[in-house]
């Protein structure tokens, strides 16, 4: 069913915490951001993976480089908005393995007078996980090109529709959506939790 609807998967990010990338880490039979990209593809009408190693390489999928590499999440978002063929464009974070497919869908239906759908949880903004205008590319490259490189600078210059978790619980009820996968110990922990 076509949804209007671009996803840009995150997947470069220098995986300090992690120690080794998150992108490539197993996920049963499949790396965790084929999990996500598999995972979501249904709801979207493309799939574009921005950053990361140019050996990742997906069916279906294009990966694009960031055009200012080393520049954090911005950057990813402006390569992928540049490449994105539909003006809403669903950004996801590839350590975010649990998004909820149906979150896509809770955002596009609020997404009419605004520039920026973003889940807001105790007061923080989930701007990693959040559907924007392909539109606001110029902006973004305004802000790289002065060194700002901070998501929630973004947010601060668009009109935002924040959905609140009574929303997002209609939806995804345990909002896992928003359970990332930052440590070793995390891993382990989702691993747990897909065998049990």
């Amino acid at each position: 069913m076509p949804s209007g609807c671009s996803l840009v998967i995150l997947a470069g990010g220098r995986s300090r915490r992690m120690g080794r990338d998150k992108a490539g880490l197993p996920a049963g039979d499949r790396t965790l951001i084929e999990h996500l990209a598999h995972r979501l593809r249904p709801v979207v009408d493309e799939t574009i993976v921005a950053g990361g190693s140019a050996s990742l390489e997906l069916a279906g999928v294009r990966r694009i480089d960031d055009r200012q590499p080393g520049m954090g999440p911005l950057a990813g978002m402006h390569a992928g908005f540049l490449a994105a063929r539909h003006s809403l464009v669903w950004v996801v974070a590839c350590d975010l393995p649990d998004v909820e497919p149906a979150l896509g869908a809770l955002m596009r239906n609020v997404a009419q007078d605004c520039e920026a759908v973003v889940p807001l949880l105790d007061d923080e903004p989930e701007g990693v996980c959040a559907l924007y205008r392909r539109a606001l590319a110029p902006r973004i490259e305004t802000m790289l090109g002065t060194g700002q490189r901070s998501v929630r600078s973004l947010l601060a210059r668009c009109t935002v529709r924040y959905l609140t978790a009574p929303e997002l619980r209609a939806v995804d009820p345990g909002l896992r959506s928003f359970r990332n996968i930052n440590t070793p110990a995390d891993y382990e922990a989702w691993l747990n939790t897909r065998s049990s």
